[in-house]
């Protein structure tokens, strides 16, 4: 004997997830916000593939991210801009690393855009956004002061840790990039400047040591060679950095034969950071 099975609606099977869009929800996570304003995700199609893609929005900047299982490509968008191609492609589809090239690489471009665009006095636009990044370190409990700079087109926001260091964050004219100077003693400097700098790689320094003139200098070139290029100039200076790294230098210490221990004062300079990634390293520049 058979039994018939009533006649009814069937559940259809669940849709599997975006994972463009689970991708860029976790980025979206790890992104700063920008006067109390969070990054919004949405969905996408890319001019450039068929593969699922994500759209991110924070006022009047919006990030395009394509997944694919091996790579992610990143562009941006202005209301004139339309991306027809990656302006990055990275080999790798983890939220925090894809987060750090558009921290590093893609939103210093989009800023640099804007700032070519904006037609208000330099100084204006300056204090603007020395008082934005102000508000985030005065959030971390740190006291800052913002003041004009030794040059009449440059303004800076200084503030001191409980370690010893002092930084002094200067913007020159209408560039939105900032220009990081670290002072205090060298243990909580490297310590600083690690988060700056890519991830220490398993490899032979590239700078011969014992060609490095000055105990700090020697020093210095040691813990840099670890994570990227470095040089010594002809004044005695340490030039490190390449064209996707943070890059800057050590100052030549005033006694260059001196002892060196990890209280020992270094100034370090670093150039070319864009504002968002230092709001998401505020926390580590408090300490």
């Amino acid at each position: 004997m058979t039994t018939s099975i009533p006649a009814g609606k069937t559940t259809p099977p669940p849709v599997p997830p975006c994972p463009a869009l689970t991708l860029a929800d976790r980025v979206a996570a790890l992104l700063p916000a920008r006067d109390g304003e969070l990054w919004a995700v949405q969905p996408y199609r890319a001019w450039w593939t068929v593969q699922p893609a994500a759209r991110l929005v924070q006022g009047g900047r919006a990030l395009i991210m394509s997944w694919h299982p091996w790579n992610t490509g990143l562009a941006w968008q202005l209301p004139d801009r339309e991306p027809y191609q990656p302006d990055v492609y990275t080999d790798q589809i983890g939220a925090r690393h894809v987060a750090d090239v558009l921290l590093r690489r893609v939103l210093p471009a989009v800023d640099d855009e804007l700032a070519g665009r904006d037609t208000r006095d330099g100084a204006e636009v300056r204090r603007e956004r020395l008082a934005r990044i102000g508000d985030v370190m005065r959030k971390q409990g740190v006291a800052t002061l913002e003041q004009a700079g030794p040059l009449e087109s440059a303004a800076n926001c200084t503030w001191g840790t409980a370690s010893g260091l002092r930084y002094t964050l200067t913007l020159f004219g209408t560039n939105p990039a900032g220009h990081l100077t670290v002072e205090g003693p060298v243990a909580a400097v490297e310590a600083a400047l690690a988060v700056f700098l890519p991830a220490p790689k398993d490899r032979t320094a590239r700078i011969p040591l014992r060609h490095v003139r000055g105990r700090m200098q020697r020093r210095m070139a040691a813990f840099l060679a670890r994570h990227t290029d470095v040089e010594q100039v002809d004044s005695g200076a340490l030039s490190f950095g390449s064209r996707n790294t943070p890059y800057g230098f050590v100052a030549t210490p005033a006694d260059p034969v001196a002892r060196v221990r990890d209280t020992s004062p270094v100034t370090v300079e670093l150039h070319g950071l864009g504002a968002d990634l230092l709001a998401h390293l505020a926390p580590q520049l408090a300490r």
